[in-house]
């Protein structure tokens, strides 16, 4: 639960400081995947190991439970950075991930009395109808290209108005 303590002591101004910061990561390293990919190809590097790929995984489930934002972005390019290459697959095991990730963090909240119920509602609310039409519209997408692009423009749009806010 080392996200819990890190987001219960972190300072409201800071928390909205580091946001656009954790978008911009998380959207560089999706849009630099690919480049990052066949750079360490080149230099004879297959997919990470085992130890490293848990490593890159347990990053990015902490970054998750401290700001879920971005969240599905840095899976994809965790995924990518350790090996995997079938968008639609990482897709699938960004979305149990995610899941696992939301429900044990939210248990975590929960305990710790820290839920705004209402709000809480209409966001899983619009998190699981969001997630559904975008499994349901990405698995119809053939050119892998075009999707990448798409999720990079949306990320990068987001971080952008996360800055300007």
């Amino acid at each position: 639960m080392v996200e819990l303590l890190l987001l219960i002591v972190t300072p409201g101004d800071t928390f909205l400081a580091i946001v656009p910061w954790l978008l911009l990561a998380s959207t560089v390293l999706f849009a630099a995947g690919p480049a990052l990919m066949a750079a360490i190809r080149k230099r004879g590097v297959g997919a990470a190991g085992q130890g490293l790929s848990a490593t890159v995984i347990l990053a990015v489930s902490i970054y998750g439970g401290y700001f879920n934002g971005g969240l599905g972005i840095m899976l994809l390019a965790a995924f990518r950075l350790i090996g995997y290459t079938n968008l639609h697959s990482m897709n699938g095991l960004k979305n149990v991930l995610s899941a696992l990730l939301s429900l044990v963090s939210s248990a975590a909240f929960v305990v710790a009395g820290l839920i705004a119920w209402q709000q809480a509602a209409v966001l899983a609310t619009s998190a699981a109808a969001g997630g559904y039409a975008g499994a349901r519209i990405s698995r119809r997408i053939s050119r892998i290209d075009l999707l990448r692009l798409f999720i990079t423009v949306i990320c990068a749009a987001i971080t952008m108005a996360f800055f300007l806010r």
